[in-house]
């Protein structure tokens, strides 16, 4: 399965989860119910159908720090994104452009991205350390206290998934497989099991039943080849905010 045809997994499902989500839903007074243009059993269905897509990105996000050319474009990149994609959000979810109480997903992406560097840099900074006998107290406290602020951040900001979301994306980094190798390799066998336990276990604890669905993913993520397929980078990325802003369009047509 190549990157391409994940991407296009994820993204079907992101965008069967977003139908329940934006039409499914409307804001009154700040909070959100069912708006009533979707039955009650569809929009729960849409929305588990869903579950998929978030952690697909969270491994693309991880292989793509592997596979950038640029690290400092990519992050800008996505930074770029979750600024135009806010006003999209806003509508699709809360139905106002102006309500940033809640941020876009490319925000908790973009901090993933920045806590795998950390702790990559810092792995290597150990290693380092280690082999010219310095000591190594800096990187073993520093990176970790900077992953959980960043971790508070996005909490206190409310970007979507939030901490939650981060901690998955470093476990697709600390479980990352050899893609030299078949997953059947023992090594990669030993890491995909574990990678599926402390995915099962962060969900449960930090999140919800339903976001367990999202264990699911896992399958057309071990199917991963490691080619790129067709090449169509600014496409998906623009896929999010569009997609989004259509939905409210569509939201507003039916709800009047």
């Amino acid at each position: 399965m190549s990157t391409f045809l994940l991407k296009l997994i994820a993204i079907i499902s992101m965008t069967i989860d977003h139908v329940g989500a934006a039409i499914g839903t409307t804001c009154v007074d700040g909070k959100l119910y069912l708006s009533g243009l979707i039955p009650e059993d569809t929009y729960n269905l849409l929305r588990c159908i869903g579950r998929l897509a978030f952690p697909i990105y969270c491994y693309l996000i991880v292989e793509g720090y592997y596979h950038t050319r640029s690290l400092k474009k990519y992050g800008t990149r996505l930074f770029v994104f979750s600024i135009i994609s806010q006003v999209p959000f806003s509508l699709a979810f809360l139905k106002s452009p102006t309500d940033f109480s809640d941020l876009n997903v490319y925000f908790t992406l973009l901090f993933g991205l920045i806590c795998v560097y950390l702790v990559d840099v810092a792995k290597k900074k150990y290693a380092e350390c280690k082999n010219n006998g310095t000591s190594a107290a800096l990187y073993i406290v520093g990176c970790p206290i900077a992953v959980i602020l960043i971790m508070v951040f996005s909490i206190f900001i409310h970007t979507d998934y939030s901490a939650f979301g981060i901690m998955l994306i470093l476990l697709f980094y600390f479980f990352r497989t050899d893609k030299e190798k078949p997953l059947t390799d023992a090594k990669n066998a030993h890491k995909f099991i574990w990678l599926f336990i402390s995915f099962g276990l962060v969900t449960y604890v930090f999140s919800n039943t339903v976001e367990m669905l999202g264990l699911l993913a896992l399958l057309p993520i071990g199917l991963h080849n490691n080619k790129k397929g067709p090449s169509m980078k600014y496409v998906f990325y623009a896929y999010y905010p569009v997609h989004l802003l259509i939905l409210y369009l569509i939201f507003k047509q039916l709800h009047g």
